[in-house]
């Protein structure tokens, strides 16, 4: 669970790795798969962006793989991670203390599908409005940095060094 991160993507590079004998055919990932948390404080989905050979997913996880002739894997990450959607998938979890979602769960999400080529718009409208989201940080980040240099260079110039004896 620790390889899904908050940019919605699989971060397999530090993925365990492990021998196992000869898995099925239906447990094998491959490149688009999306990658759901049954179990954690979040219920997200992540999308497989990297082409795994002989990759399966682990419990809690589950494996969504979609018909890419009538859904954009993108688009269906999107949608389960809208909160209308993890709104009805949290109506739905068990659970006291680690709270989970049925498989059953899952699969009785409804998806409203547009056309193919409108969910294609919204992922690309949806990936726009992250990369958005990313450089606005960035600029937040970069205007305190600035902010504070210029702060300690108006306080350097001019000033007399004053000791603690001297206060």
């Amino acid at each position: 669970m620790k390889d899904l991160g908050d940019d919605n993507f699989m971060h397999l590079s530090k993925s365990i790795h492990i021998d196992h004998t000869k898995p099925k055919p239906n447990q094998l990932t491959k490149l688009g798969d999306i990658i759901f948390r049954s179990r954690d404080q979040t219920n997200t989905a992540a999308l497989l962006n990297e082409n795994m050979e002989n990759t399966i997913v682990a419990a809690p996880l589950f494996r969504v793989r979609s018909d890419v002739k009538k859904v954009v894997p993108k688009f269906l990450l999107w949608w389960i991670n809208q909160p209308s959607s993890q709104s009805y998938l949290a109506s739905r979890s068990k659970g006291t203390v680690v709270k989970m979602i049925s498989k059953q769960s899952l699969e009785d999400l409804k998806v409203n599908l547009p056309s193919f080529e409108k969910q294609a718009t919204i992922v690309k409208l949806f990936n726009l409005s992250m990369r958005e989201q990313q450089l606005l940080e960035e600029i937040k980040n970069r205007r305190a940095i600035y902010t504070q240099g210029i702060l300690m260079q108006i306080v350097s110039q001019n000033t007399k060094k004053v000791t603690g004896a001297q206060r």
